[in-house]
């Protein structure tokens, strides 16, 4: 915690940026990680009100990448972008467990927005095309790491969530396992387990019982497409605390 919070400082003073958020996502946040797992350490930044007030195309991330730390940082304009989009990376790193830093009433006010521009649809479906990705990956082979499994099983767990509640899809795949059943749930609580004793390079052998649950919530996912709902907020909220952000930073 003291090492990411340093690196985070001298981040924010190397690049003078503010930091307003930052959380832990990942395998650690997502209620999967192994004992060698990185630390997806995932912020929000702004400049100076200067900064923004250019014809010129400037670069809107900062990475930083040191021993077992993979730090990003997004900055706040291209954030409220992104949001627009019902981004799922970025609105799942508000639901984060593991939070590093935070400015007050800053997490509040996004978690309003995220509320505000929610799209059901643009959240199914990144969650649906990274699952059907590493499937493709998997097809035909008898043994996967227990990582690209859980990736699987959380984006197909959150699809299912998607079309089942109206709330914003939970990041912690505990509580996506909520719509389970007790014997789904009981395999998958046992593979956690001997996740967080492997390294990631740990090869499982593939199980019928693994490979059924996979093929049921995938025809779960099938038979909601095209029934979710589409946000079509505009864009006036984001830009309005945008500026809201910029004049309060000019005030300190």
């Amino acid at each position: 915690m003291e090492k990411i919070k340093e690196a985070l400082k001298e981040i924010a003073n190397k690049k003078r940026v503010r930091i307003l958020y930052a959380c832990e996502t990942g395998s650690r946040a997502w209620g999967f990680p192994s004992p060698d797992s990185d630390y997806d350490v995932r912020f929000v930044y702004m400049h100076e009100r200067d900064w923004y007030l250019s014809l010129s195309q400037k670069k809107d991330s900062i990475e930083f990448m040191s021993d077992d730390l993979d730090i990003t940082g997004w900055d706040l304009r291209k954030c409220l972008t992104l949001l627009k989009k019902s981004n799922a990376p970025l609105i799942e790193r508000f639901n984060s467990p593991v939070i590093y830093q935070e400015e007050e009433s800053f997490r509040t006010s996004f978690n309003g927005l995220i509320r505000e521009y929610y799209s059901p649809t643009a959240v199914f479906f990144h969650h649906y095309a990274l699952a059907k990705k590493i499937r493709e990956e998997l097809e035909g082979r008898p043994e996967l790491k227990l990582k690209s499994y859980f990736y699987m099983i959380r984006s197909l767990l959150s699809c299912k969530w998607i079309s089942q509640e109206t709330a914003v899809v939970p990041m912690n795949i505990g509580e996506l396992m909520e719509n389970i059943t007790l014997e789904q749930k009981d395999g998958l609580n046992d593979l956690i387990r001997l996740k967080s004793q492997v390294d990631e390079k740990y090869l499982h052998r593939r199980t019928p019982e693994m490979d059924t649950w996979i093929n049921e919530w995938f025809a779960l996912a099938e038979a909601a497409e095209g029934k979710l709902l589409v946000n079509r907020a505009d864009i006036g909220s984001l830009n309005y605390f945008f500026i809201q952000m910029l004049n309060n930073h000019a005030d300190h």
